[in-house]
């Protein structure tokens, strides 16, 4: 019976902590008082940022559909540029998209065949992949995040070639089709960025300039980015098809999906509207 009203007593002293020390629960080690993070709060949209979103996710939205056609053949240009930089001597083609009766737009694309997967390819990029493994078994567990990332990617690759050994000649991809698939996947995520914000980060109490300015970020970035990363398979592809599932995997969609959470994760950091000014 001495045990339940000893730990009542306990129980008592707590919960009656001067409110001086409960105040210390909120400060940081430097002092400074620790906040909710705004993901935790609780998000109440007035009417005007209702207003304000749907206006801007309509109005950027309209204005990637305009400027489609001048991506498309900026597209292009990059790939002449590296085409010639990389020494590939490749024709770079034009394909027209006609995705509904006014959205008419090219893309780029490189009349290149893909590498074939030699014995030596092979046995290197095996050599390679058992490796890896083999390093992520020693690794201390302080990396465990990159651990399971460096085995998601030893996964994909030793499926490979286990793929390519058996069966190459069923592989139905090509470097052509390969980079307008991915292209126009580009576009289309591109486009996606702001009805997305407008419905996350648009929610929250930001000026309308901070929105439009990480609209602008994210879709600026992917355009310059984007053709530049599938110029880069379409250069490894050349050298082998081998390298093909990886690159689509680790390289491909994920990755552009990746920058755009590491955008608006950014944007999320950034000040707030004053107090004064949200109601």
């Amino acid at each position: 019976m001495e045990r339940p009203l000893a730990s009542s007593s306990i129980s008592s002293q707590t919960a009656a902590l001067p409110a001086e020390l409960e105040a210390l629960r909120h400060r940081g080690h430097r002092g400074g008082l620790i906040t909710s993070h705004r993901a935790f709060l609780t998000v109440s949209p007035t009417l005007a940022d209702g207003a304000v979103s749907a206006t801007l996710v309509i109005g950027l939205s309209a204005v990637w559909l305009r400027v489609l056609p001048l991506v498309g053949e900026f597209w292009g240009l990059m790939f002449r540029t590296w085409n010639r930089w990389l020494g590939l001597n490749a024709d770079v083609m034009m394909v027209p998209q006609r995705w509904a009766p006014r959205l008419h737009f090219s893309l780029p694309f490189l009349a290149l065949p893909a590498g074939g997967i030699s014995t030596t390819i092979w046995t290197l990029s095996a050599a390679a992949t058992l490796g890896a493994f083999l390093a992520t078994q020693l690794a201390s567990e302080e990396h465990v995040g990159w651990l399971y990332i460096v085995r998601a990617i030893v996964f994909i690759q030793g499926s490979a070639l286990i793929y390519f050994a058996v069966a190459a000649a069923r592989f139905p991809h090509d470097v052509p089709t390969y980079t307008i698939g991915m292209l126009a996947f580009g576009v289309i995520l591109i486009g996606l960025v702001p009805a997305v914000l407008g419905l996350t980060f648009y929610m929250f109490d930001f000026p309308a300039w901070k929105k439009i300015a990480l609209t602008l970020l994210i879709m600026g970035h992917l355009i310059l980015f984007i053709p530049l990363q599938y110029m880069l398979h379409a250069w490894l592809l050349h050298v082998s098809i081998l390298f093909m599932p990886a690159l689509y995997f680790v390289g491909g969609p994920f990755l552009d999906v990746l920058i755009f959470v590491c955008f608006y994760s950014w944007g999320m950091s950034w000040q707030s509207r004053p107090a004064s000014t949200q109601q």
